[in-house]
């Protein structure tokens, strides 16, 4: 047994034989009734469901800004296009 184990296994024992673990686990849970746990968990539900509908809306949100061209596209395009005139100077100057 690893020495996590053990110590928990130990602090079990001592629970148990001190009496102190029974109290623990003979408490009963707080009552309620079938139409206040469907009403909260319907609750719960409609926060999920409004707050995935918000991540939702934000990673579209992302994911179309990150399909707009930034800057960093546009000087590469205008880069492309003065390589592609440089590279057909060079071939006109080279025929002459």
């Amino acid at each position: 047994m690893t020495k996590i184990k053990k110590g928990f296994a130990m602090s079990l024992l001592w629970l148990c034989l001190a009496g102190l673990a029974g109290p623990l686990w003979a408490q009963d849970p707080p009552e309620k009734d079938a139409s206040e746990v469907v009403q909260l968990l319907k609750e719960q539900n409609s926060n999920l469901s409004r707050d995935l509908r918000r991540i939702q809306r934000e990673i579209a949100a992302l994911r179309a800004d990150l399909d707009k061209p930034g800057m960093k596209d546009v000087f590469a395009g205008i880069g492309y296009i003065f390589g592609l005139f440089g590279v057909a100077a060079f071939v006109a100057a080279r025929r002459k």
